[in-house]
């Protein structure tokens, strides 16, 4: 082999060697890239599935978006945690007291849909200065959203919003299957939490008057007074029944009876503050709890829901029954509530459409 030829070989061979050593560092770059993105990912489904689990063990609807935004913050550096709930759906009929306006901003019906988010599950915005219509003039400041739908895509009751300083953090060409995986997770568990709500309420609400039924007296039955409401100060307890209302429901119908009880449920409402408690406790038999009510204010509670009654034309008079529990006496609540049943039947003995206290309440 000439010398021309041995050095041809010898410069090819240069070159081969100089590019299997540079594709062997690309190679090892792109390994590293996809080993530090398993890692990266590995880290933020590690940091999901721990958010995932505590809320799970939310106990209301509420507190799981309180743990979802402040898990969110905390977790994920995110400047930017917002929901969007549709005041139509069935999240639109629960309140939620502890979250702020920055929290949660109460949307109408179709605006989802009219901004296009029920198209796909997530969508990722670089806002380059510009707004979207739901954010605030406070929030001019990020540089990125991400936008979570939640609830089946053809009728969304929400959308998440996630939101970053950084105009890098949710880019469009960024794989979503992340969020996606957090959306359909936080949107079921909200569905569920609002459905386990409802069947709870249900659970201790009598259907035909909306008044509390026997179930949620019965835990607190056999607990001191101060137990429920406090020691402080006096409670008291009014025990009502309606007049002859078994004639009345053989007169008019089971039917007419139902829409008795339910119109004369809405007057004594009318006559009671907003912490007392309406409990249907059979048939025609109402408890009022009446807390931090000294005797005198119990009176004329009572007093007003006879005549509220009489003057109503429902065709029916109730009697009530009347007790007190003093500040430090603290008896069951089962006993303030029997000592008011007591004095009821004595209401109803001197004719009714009125009301008389318990001698041993008194005594």
């Amino acid at each position: 082999m000439s010398g021309d030829q041995s050095c041809g070989v010898d410069e090819l061979t240069g070159r081969r060697m100089r590019q299997l050593a540079e594709e062997n560092r690309q190679l090892r770059q792109y390994v590293s890239e996809v080993m530090d993105r398993l890692r990266t990912n590995e880290r933020l489904f590690s940091r999901l599935f721990a958010l995932e689990s505590q809320v799970l063990r939310a106990t209301d609807a509420e507190d799981l978006c309180f743990t979802l935004l402040r898990g969110l913050r905390s977790q994920f550096d995110l400047d930017f945690v917002r929901f969007w709930f549709d005041r139509s759906s069935f999240m639109g009929q629960r309140s939620f007291r502890e979250l702020s306006e920055r929290d949660l901003v109460w949307i109408e019906e179709d605006e989802i849909t009219d901004m296009g988010l029920n198209q796909q599950r997530v969508f990722l915005l670089q806002l380059d200065g510009q707004s979207f219509d739901w954010l605030l003039p406070g929030d001019a400041h990020l540089g990125s959203l991400a936008l979570l739908t939640l609830g089946d895509l053809e009728r969304p009751f929400g959308v998440l919003g996630l939101g970053s300083l950084d105009r890098e953090r949710f880019s469009p060409d960024q794989s979503a299957d992340f969020l996606s995986h957090l959306a359909q997770v936080l949107g079921l568990s909200l569905e569920n939490a609002v459905a386990q709500e409802r069947l709870a309420r249900l659970s201790v609400r009598d259907q035909v008057t909306g008044a509390h039924n026997r179930r949620f007296l019965r835990p607190h039955s056999h607990h001191p007074v101060s137990h429920w409401f406090g020691g402080e100060r006096d409670t008291c307890c009014l025990y009502l029944d309606v007049d002859h209302f078994r004639t009345w429901q053989r007169e008019h119908g089971q039917e007419a009876a139902d829409a008795l009880l339910s119109d004369l449920c809405a007057h004594v409402r009318r006559q009671v503050r907003q912490q007392d408690l309406l409990i249907r406790m059979d048939g025609d038999e109402f408890v009022l709890l009446l807390p931090d009510c000294p005797r005198a204010k119990a009176e004329e509670i009572g007093g007003r829901i006879v005549q509220a009654i009489a003057d109503a034309g429902l065709g029916v008079t109730v009697s009530i029954g009347a007790a007190c529990c003093r500040s430090g006496q603290d008896m069951a609540v089962k006993a303030l509530v029997d000592l008011a049943d007591e004095a009821m039947y004595v209401a109803k003995a001197l004719g009714g459409g009125r009301l008389e206290w318990s001698e041993e309440s008194a005594r």
